[in-house]
């Protein structure tokens, strides 16, 4: 799995970057094999005036699915971070959880739908009815 981060309007730090990693990393990594790629994006909206203006954005590629956008914003840059991570865990778990539920009800359908095999007629057992026996058919 690839981590992309990137800043707009604020200085990434390596501290910064290496923490987004971390958090990105632990909190997707029992999905690891499920994912192809995540960008992370760090923004400061108002620049310097304050205020809840710290946005993390995470977009995630999942195989077999199109791209997961997680949005965050919040007065802490680390909290928005925090925030986007959990969230972005809980994403991509029901995502793939999805995916493997299609594929089990996919499977099940095309196994009703195989021809079942003939039973040759002589094995057939005869019943009796009121009248006598005739041949199940």
């Amino acid at each position: 799995m690839r981590i992309k981060v990137q800043a707009r309007r604020l200085a990434l730090t390596k501290s910064l970057k290496a923490y987004v990693k971390r958090r990105i990393n632990f909190a997707l990594d029992s999905r690891y094999d499920n994912i192809q790629g995540v960008t992370v994006t760090l923004t400061d909206v108002n620049g310097p005036k304050g205020g809840e203006d710290k946005h993390c954005q995470v977009m995630v590629k999942i195989n077999g699915q199109k791209e997961g956008v997680i949005s965050e914003q919040q007065a802490d840059l680390y909290a928005a971070i925090d925030s986007a991570a959990s969230r972005t865990s809980r994403t991509v778990t029901r995502r793939i959880e999805r995916l493997q539920k299609k594929a089990t009800r996919l499977k099940a359908a095309f196994h009703k739908m195989r021809p079942q095999k003939k039973m040759p007629r002589d094995i057939y057992e005869e019943y009796e009815n009121e009248y006598g026996y005739y041949p199940h058919a």
